[in-house]
């Protein structure tokens, strides 16, 4: 006899996406240490043959750099699972100005001076998790930077109450866009419009972008930037 499946009813659908976070925190945060083996494995084969002055071949030494690579972006992945898994959790809500942790988000990603970020953001103060916030700004500029073509973006950022309750941030910039019919797609897990060739990343930016704003009663919407020019995306959240 056969088992089904079924959802059970009593189970409280929060209750089930907290269970599913955990284990997608457990499972990626106890493979990172095995990622991470992999990650040196190669280095540590190419030191032992130099040491007994064995020569690579160079069929071999692509091999090793292809298992350096592969390890690599499952390394990328399984972090993006872990940032995604973390929204809404592991963080006290508490009283934040958006302004000053934009400023420290800035500070730490380092940007190139070739970057240009305008700021206009409300000096009030929000209800959320720092780590959220911090994850709504890091995510947003980094993709405007990484995707650029010419890695000179021109990047805006707002926040303002929008009522009582709502906040609304938007990141606009000037680099090429994202087509209308793909502007669903991309925020959904694991999704990419180039591929993982052009750039390693896992595809989860934009998904741990929509769960914050879902986490606090909002939503994720992309449009077409200033003047027909790149992309604006606004990200709106429940946050007094």
């Amino acid at each position: 006899m056969n088992a089904e499946l079924s959802f059970d009813p009593s189970i409280p659908v929060a209750e089930l996406e907290t269970e599913t976070d955990d284990i997608i925190y457990r499972i990626s945060h106890d493979l990172r240490a095995s990622v991470r083996a992999l990650q040196d494995l190669p280095a540590w084969i190419d030191e032992d043959l130099r040491q007994a002055a064995i020569s690579v071949p160079a069929p071999t030494g692509r091999h090793l750099e292809l298992i350096a690579s592969h390890a690599c972006r499952l390394d990328l992945m399984l972090t993006g699972l872990l940032e995604y898994s973390r929204v809404g959790r592991m963080q006290a809500i508490t009283a934040i100005k958006p302004a000053d942790v934009l400023n420290d988000v800035l500070d730490d990603l380092g940007l190139p001076a070739s970057v240009r970020v305008s700021v206009k953001m409300d000096r009030g103060n929000v209800q959320m998790g720092l780590a959220d916030i911090q994850r709504v700004f890091s995510v947003l500029i980094t993709n405007a930077v990484r995707f650029h073509p010419t890695q000179t973006p021109r990047i805006t950022v707002t926040g303002a109450p929008i009522n009582d309750r709502d906040w609304q941030f938007s990141v606009t910039d000037d680099g090429p866009g994202i087509p209308e019919d793909k502007r669903d797609f991309v925020l959904r897990p694991m999704t990419k419009l180039v591929s993982r060739d052009v750039d390693p990343g896992a595809g989860l930016g934009l998904a741990i972008l929509r769960k914050v704003a879902w986490t606090y009663g909002g939503k994720v919407e992309i449009l077409e930037g200033k003047s027909g020019v790149g992309t604006t995306v606004l990200v709106t959240a429940r946050v007094n």
